[in-house]
């Protein structure tokens, strides 16, 4: 089959669908640690914020580092189940068992707590990358066509909103429901079983029912820093990342601090699920549109006008006040559209910068391709989860306590208008990308053409 011929093959709605369970299960992990873990280390462990502010960002940075590690091994793998899904049959069990030590730390004394909590959480951001390198880089191995690329990222996209955003919704009352009355620290434990339970069955699908495509030739081995090279002569790659990372740094940051502004400004714990189900729903009603989005406007012009609106709605937001919930509900509600679309988007961009790679270089890289774009996500973790700490920290944030008014406009300005000004930044990069449908599809014929050649 020719590369030509394979552009215009679907990806069957079945194939889509058992693809997209896996990243279901990952974001089902990887919320409950992205939202919650920064909660259980200073409200059920004791640890200050600016200590947990520091280990977020210690932490992801160094495990970080370990993404290229990963894409180049899986550059190099090859097996009887191909490049990529023995990572999806051994890699779950190891990451279920490391979520459910992350929620398992004893409160101790502090330097052992915080100790443990360094350990543990290193850990667990490792064995997640030995998931989601090769996951997201099966996705170029499953078509060529820019547009079914689309669709095909759509699914596991929604999924992973649905996880990650229905772990926000769920988790607090199950933490209230499984403690059996024996503490918090007993519920967090296990709701952290049943959410690894879960992913495992849910990889597993994805591991038994999606195959690379028949003619897909993996590319060469390569060391680091030819590694390095390729990822320098990849221009659109690198723009791409960089409006990405903006993204998901303001993406983590009003991920973690719903649970402290609605407990604090608002004296309505009880409705976090209510907020971030509300986000939820729209979120995946913008994953749902920008298919039709990027087919009306273009891919980078669809990307902008998600980022527009998550921009102008954080203003908004922010210049309502928190004198009352449900204009905040409604701000949110619309913030969630603009994120669906631009998430989506964007992904499905990020696999067109693999034949860039390959017309550029010579040189077909999903796992490097991938590998950043999970070292970027971790980084922008990083820096995101640990902003939000800082800024609680810096704000005065005190666990448990009264809120002093200080603290609880710091707290409104970091969920509102602080992530919407690092999300206007993203569309700076966006400017300066030129990989639109038109030219890839020009790539993907002087690809067919040199090896017909």
């Amino acid at each position: 089959m020719t590369v030509i011929a394979e552009a215009i093959v679907t990806v069957s709605w079945r194939t889509k669908l058992a693809y997209g369970w896996g990243s279901l299960g990952n974001n089902i992990l990887y919320g409950f640690v992205a939202t919650y873990l920064a909660l259980f280390y200073t409200d059920v462990l004791g640890i200050a914020a600016a200590a947990a502010a520091m280990l977020f960002l210690v932490v992801r940075v160094v495990d970080a580092l370990f993404d290229p590690v990963m894409g180049m091994l899986v550059d190099r793998t090859t097996s009887r189940w191909g490049r990529f899904r023995p990572y999806l049959l051994f890699t779950p069990p190891v990451l279920a068992l490391l979520t459910v030590i992350a929620f398992s730390v004893p409160r101790l004394d502090h330097s052992t707590t915080l100790v443990l909590a360094y350990v543990t959480y290193l850990l667990w951001g490792i064995s997640f990358s030995a998931m989601d390198v090769p996951y997201w880089s099966m996705s170029a191995a499953l078509t060529l066509d820019t547009r079914e690329r689309t669709s095909l990222v759509m699914v596991p996209r929604t999924l992973a909103s649905i996880g990650f955003i229905g772990v926000n919704i769920v988790t607090l009352p199950l933490v209230t429901a499984l403690s059996f009355g024996a503490g918090a620290q007993q519920g967090w434990r296990n709701v952290a079983v049943l959410y690894a339970l879960t992913a495992v069955a849910l990889t597993w699908i994805t591991f038994a029912r999606v195959r690379e495509r028949e003619d897909y030739v993996p590319s060469p081995r390569y060391e680091a820093v030819e590694m390095l090279r390729l990822f320098l002569r990849n221009r659109p790659l690198q723009l791409l990342l960089a409006a990405m990372l903006m993204t998901e740094i303001a993406f983590t940051v009003r991920s973690i601090i719903p649970a402290y502004y609605l407990r604090y400004n608002f004296d309505a714990e009880a409705l976090v699920p209510v907020f971030v189900g509300v986000f939820a729903v729209t979120t995946i009603a913008g994953s749902l549109l920008s298919p039709v989005a990027a087919r009306l406007w273009g891919k980078r012009r669809a990307a902008l006008a998600g980022l527009a609106v998550t921009t102008i709605t954080a203003a908004g937001s922010w210049l309502t006040g928190y004198q009352s919930l449900p204009p905040m509900m409604a701000w949110i509600a619309v913030t969630g559209i603009g994120y669906g679309v631009t998430n989506i988007t964007l992904l499905s961009m990020l696999a067109d910068t693999v034949e860039f790679g390959h017309w550029r270089t010579g040189r077909r890289t999903e796992g490097l391709v991938f590998s950043s774009n999970i070292f970027k996500t971790k980084v922008a973790s990083a820096l995101g989860a640990s902003l939000g700490l800082a800024l609680l920290a810096a704000f005065g944030y005190v666990a448990g306590a009264r809120q002093s008014t200080t603290t609880l406009d710091g707290l409104h300005a970091t969920m509102t208008i602080v992530p919407g000004v690092i999300g206007a930044l993203a569309a700076i990069p966006l400017i300066w990308y030129r990989l639109d449908e038109q030219r890839h599809a020009e790539l993907v014929r002087e690809l067919e053409e040199q090896s017909v050649g």
